[in-house]
């Protein structure tokens, strides 16, 4: 008989790989651990019918000839599968997204760095032209999503994301998928949380309270980022960085901070990592805890003193001005050539008012398009200097219809910030 199996605590992507095994390898029965995640748990209060599952307790060793093993690399996170460790002439199979501390050495490998086991699968079962029903894909992409943080962790890549159009194409059911993936903490994560609370350090930085929690956390803990998130608020603080060493030596960092703090994407950024400015997260491998601790630290400061201002970023204001002697015919055939969705009114320098896509459809609405630019702009909007910060900025910019921030000082228009201003300096781009 040909199992597939995965580790103990078995979480979506565990379940959804051996679901997945089961579509390539016929004949193949899934034997589940006996303890799982209480997400699984709950989906397969419903769900489990759909699929060829065991229980572990119902399994007799001595059947076995073929083995699979998904989303796991050590035998030691198998379930009571001990006794097939040292058997000879048994087949392995190995599928798995995890690269360091292997001790499962199987007749075939497929181990590749990517946010989750199932897409590996999924690309055989793609190349291969395997019928794949709604239900297999609505719990493929929960194994996908819950690996990756639906796509939004450092590990996700572009193989995942490709995998989750496909499970879409295929009937993915998005309502199951966030249903079962409801930010709730489970025992695990609890204890996280708690150390967290016990041991974070908080320390005040030119005004902002940020906190830095560093602590070993077990593998497969998908709900990090939400606890940094929680304890940010939970504290009340201007920004969190959290460091969660695993115990495959890779720490996991999470960057949160509200809109007025540190540039924590700055930070993980020069971790190898990604964000933005209030979020991002990075992983980091084969670095002592204490030594991303200081390195994170000091990324911190860099950060504070490397405010970015308007005047930086900001772009020439010539090809955004228009004369108030204008028509808003005139003034539209502008912004047209320019490829602009709003201009701004200014006398020999002197700034009037801005023109949005909303004053131009007026002016045609009404058939009032050879009146003048005068008649339809906006004299109070929102404008800043020069010298205020690109984060700032970035709050003023919820306030502009058409993505554009005036940079005015004296009256006198100097330059122009736009989105994609924002977008380059926040991306690195």
């Amino acid at each position: 008989m040909q199992i597939v199996t995965s580790h103990t605590n078995t979480d979506f992507d565990a379940l959804a790989s051996m679901v997945a095994c089961t579509c390539l390898y016929p004949g193949t029965v899934a034997i589940l651990p006996s303890h799982i995640m209480p997400g699984v748990k709950a989906f397969l209060a419903i769900h489990q019918d759909l699929y060829r599952i065991r229980p572990r307790k119902e399994l007799d060793l001595n059947q076995v000839s073929s083995l699979i093993v998904v989303d796991a690399n050590n035998w030691k996170r198998l379930d009571r599968m001990e006794g097939l460790a040292a058997r000879e002439n048994l087949e392995i199979i190995s599928w798995d997204h995890h690269m360091e501390g292997v001790t499962i050495n199987g007749n075939q490998e497929f181990r590749e760095e990517v946010g989750a086991t199932i897409t590996l699968l999924l690309e055989e079962i793609q190349r291969r032209d395997t019928p794949v029903t709604p239900m297999q894909a609505t719990l493929f992409l929960l194994g996908i999503y819950d690996d990756t943080g639906c796509l939004t962790f450092s590990s996700a890549t572009h193989r995942d994301a490709r995998m989750t159009a496909f499970l879409l194409e295929n009937g993915a059911d998005l309502n199951i998928v966030a249903a079962y993936l409801a930010d709730t903490i489970d025992d695990s994560h609890s204890q996280v949380f708690s150390d967290m609370l016990a041991n974070a350090r908080i320390f005040e930085m030119e005004g902002l309270k940020i906190g830095i929690c560093a602590q070993p956390v077990k593998s497969g803990l998908t709900m990090l980022a939400s606890l940094v998130s929680k304890y940010r608020e939970f504290k009340g603080l201007d920004a969190v960085v959290g460091i969660f060493l695993t115990d495959q030596n890779k720490s996991m960092v999470i960057g949160r901070a509200n809109s007025q703090s540190i540039d924590v994407g700055a930070v993980v950024r020069a971790l190898g990592g990604g964000g933005h400015p209030a979020a991002g997260s990075a992983v980091v491998k084969g670095m002592e805890l204490e030594t991303v601790v200081a390195k994170v630290e000091q990324l911190i400061q860099d950060a504070s003193r490397k405010e970015i201002l308007v005047q930086e970023i900001m772009s020439d204001p010539r090809r955004f001005m228009v004369d108030p002697s204008l028509t808003m015919a005139q003034a539209r055939k502008i912004a047209a050539q320019e490829k602009l969705k709003g201009v701004l009114v200014c006398d020999h320098g002197h700034f009037l008012g801005c023109l949005s896509a909303e004053s131009f459809a007026k002016a045609k609405k009404s058939a009032r398009m050879d009146a003048s630019v005068k008649g339809f702009m906006k004299p109070r909007v929102a404008v800043v200097a020069s010298g205020t910060t690109a984060r700032k900025a970035l709050e003023l910019m919820n306030l502009s219809d058409d993505g554009l921030l005036p940079v005015v000082e004296q009256n006198l228009l100097i330059g122009v910030l736009t989105r994609g201003n924002l977008i380059l300096h926040i991306y690195d781009i």
